[in-house]
C-alpha cells in the first residue's frame, strides 16, 4: 500500500508488504534490463505456484494467492506479460473459500487463521478490484468483531513470518477494511482505526517484521512524522553487510526480509536512489536462483500434513514463494 500520509487511500499495500518482484520493478541506478530480466524469471515461478495450489487445497492462502497476485498485478502495471486469467481465477478461489461461511464470518466466527487471515483475502480481492459485496461486507464485519479491547488484532496462530506479528494483522485489517466500507460500516472503521493508532503508538515491536509493519501503520494512522524517522533509522541500521535484512538478528539476509522491507521504506518516503535501498537491490539481484526463485528457510511448525505444490524448495517452498512474489 502507499504510505503516503497525505492519502487516505494508499495505492497497493503493505506489508508487509511485499515483496521481491515488487521491488525490484522500482529501482534506480541498478540495470533496468537486469531487473526485468529477474522479475519475469520470478514471475514464472509465482504464476506457476498459484495455478497449481487449488489442485491440492480448496482453501485461500496468502503465500499462493496474495502475494504472487500481488507480484502479477505490479509486473503487469510495469509492462510485463502476466497470465491475466489467471488473476481472475485467483480472486474468484479466494471469494469462494469466504464465500461459503460467511454467515458465520459475519458472527466473528469460522476462519482459520482469524483476523490475519480475512485481512490477507481482502487483500487479494483488492488487488483483482473486487468489488464491496455481501461477502467483504461480512469479511469486514469480522475484522470488527475481532478487534481487541485494547485497539489491536491478535494473529490466532504463530506462523513466522507470515503470520507472527500483530503489527502487520492491524495495519492489514484497517488498510483493507477502508478499501472494502460502506455507508453503513464507514464510522465503525475509522474508530476502529483511531483505536489502533492508540495502541501502535504505544507498543514496542519485538521483531523485524513489527518494526517494518509498524512504520508502514504509522504512515497509514497519520502518525508523527518524527516517530516515524526514528523508526525508519532504527530499521536502516539493521541493514547487514551484504546489503539485505534478516527476519530475525540471529539469521542471514533473505528475500523475504529484504523485499519487505525495501517495499515498505519507500512507500514511505526513502528514495530509490538511496544507497541503502541500492544495496538491498543489489542483494535480491545477486541472491536469486538460477530457476527464478529465491530461496528462503522456513521457521513456521507445520499445522497441516505438508503436500508438495510443484513449487522449489520442498518443505521451505510456501515460504520460498512469498519471499519470490
Amino acid at each position: 500500500m502507499n504510505y503516503e500520509v497525505t492519502e487516505m487511500r494508499a495505492s497497493k499495500s503493505l506489508a508487509l508488504l511485499l515483496y521481491c518482484s515488487t521491488v525490484l520493478m522500482a529501482s534506480e541506478g541498478v540495470e533496468s534490463e537486469a531487473i526485468r530480466s529477474a522479475v519475469s524469471s520470478g514471475l514464472s515461478i509465482v504464476q506457476k505456484a498459484a495455478k497449481n495450489y487449488p489442485k491440492h487445497r480448496d482453501c485461500f492462502s496468502c503465500h499462493h494467492q496474495t502475494l504472487p497476485m500481488l507480484a502479477m498485478d505490479i509486473a503487469g502495471r510495469k509492462g510485463l506479460a502476466i497470465d491475466s486469467e489467471l488473476m481472475q481465477s485467483q480472486a474468484e478461489f479466494t471469494w469462494n473459500t469466504f464465500h461459503e461461511k460467511r454467515e458465520r464470518i459475519a458472527n466473528g466466527k469460522g476462519v482459520g487463521g482469524a483476523a490475519m487471515t480475512v485481512s490477507y483475502g481482502l487483500w487479494a480481492l483488492d488487488i483483482a478490484k473486487w468489488q464491496s459485496d455481501e461477502t467483504t461486507n461480512a469479511m469486514v464485519t469480522y475484522l470488527l468483531k475481532r478487534q481487541r479491547d485494547d485497539g489491536s488484532w491478535h494473529r490466532s496462530s504463530n506462523r513466522p513470518p507470515l503470520e507472527d506479528s500483530d503489527f502487520t494483522c492491524g495495519i492489514l485489517a484497517i488498510h483493507y477494511m477502508r478499501e472494502f466500507s460502506t455507508e453503513s460500516n464507514k464510522n465503525d472503521v475509522e474508530a476502529a482505526a483511531k483505536r489502533l493508532k492508540k495502541w501502535v503508538l504505544a507498543t514496542t515491536s519485538k521483531s523485524h517484521e513489527d518494526s517494518v509493519s509498524k512504520l508502514g501503520a504509522l504512515a497509514l494512522l497519520r502518525c508523527d512524522q518524527q516517530e516515524m524517522s526514528k523508526l525508519r533509522t532504527q530499521i536502516l541500521s539493521a541493514q547487514h553487510a551484504d546489503g539485505g535484512w534478516s527476519q530475525l538478528p540471529d539469521m542471514d539476509s533473505d528475500a523475504y526480509a529484504t523485499g519487505m522491507t525495501l517495499f515498505t521504506l519507500h512507500r514511505t518516503g526513502l528514495k530509490v536512489s538511496d544507497p541503502h535501498y541500492q544495496r538491498g537491490l543489489s542483494f535480491l539481484l545477486d541472491t536469486q536462483l538460477d530457476d527464478g526463485s529465491w530461496f528462503i528457510k522456513s521457521r513456521s511448525k507445520p499445522i497441516q500434513e505438508m503436500f508438495d505444490n510443484g513449487d522449489p524448495h520442498g518443505d521451505n517452498q510456501f515460504i520460498s514463494i512469498a519471499g519470490t512474489s
